[in-house]
């Protein structure tokens, strides 16, 4: 099962996210997430130091997209998400697999990121590609108890 779902994945494309993108990626990140980023957040993401790329299947829907930003040598991954109806099929690793490589292709040396500390799922991911708690932010999160704190993790490549 699990070689199938890899070819499938392997099948989809990723292209540059555009301005034109937002209103699709805005309904993903609604369906995929109880506090999302807004549409003005994902405006804010097209300056020089971004790059953020989307992942199709073969008939040009979007699956899932991440955002990112490199700053001399250091990389954040700012938001990465994945569709609820294809979750669970492989695509949040090539997402995970692609950003890596494109960070180190721009020269990147080391990655930073936050999570929110319940998004176990997330940190597992992120610890799969070697990436480490190094701090926390307390009440970073808005969530259903009032406020929630935001996991720091590094990943040197």
């Amino acid at each position: 099962m699990r070689k199938v779902v890899l070819n499938k994945v392997a099948m989809n494309k990723f292209e540059l996210l555009s301005r034109d993108d937002i209103a699709a990626v805005l309904r993903i990140e609604q369906a995929a997430n109880n506090y999302p980023w807004t549409e003005a957040a994902f405006a804010s993401s097209f300056a020089d130091s971004y790059f953020s790329y989307k992942l199709l299947d073969n008939a040009g829907n979007i699956l899932g997209f991440y955002i990112a930003q490199l700053i001399l040598e250091q990389l954040e991954l700012f938001n990465i998400c994945v569709a609820p109806t294809e979750q669970g099929k492989g695509y949040g690793h090539a997402l995970m697999q692609h950003f890596l490589h494109e960070g180190r292709t721009r020269g990147a040396t080391e990655v930073f990121l936050e999570v929110r500390s319940s998004n176990l799922s997330a940190i597992v991911l992120y610890q799969r590609y070697g990436f480490t708690a190094t701090g926390l932010r307390k009440g970073y999160y808005v969530s259903s108890a009032g406020k929630e704190d935001a996991l720091l993790m590094c990943c040197i490549l």
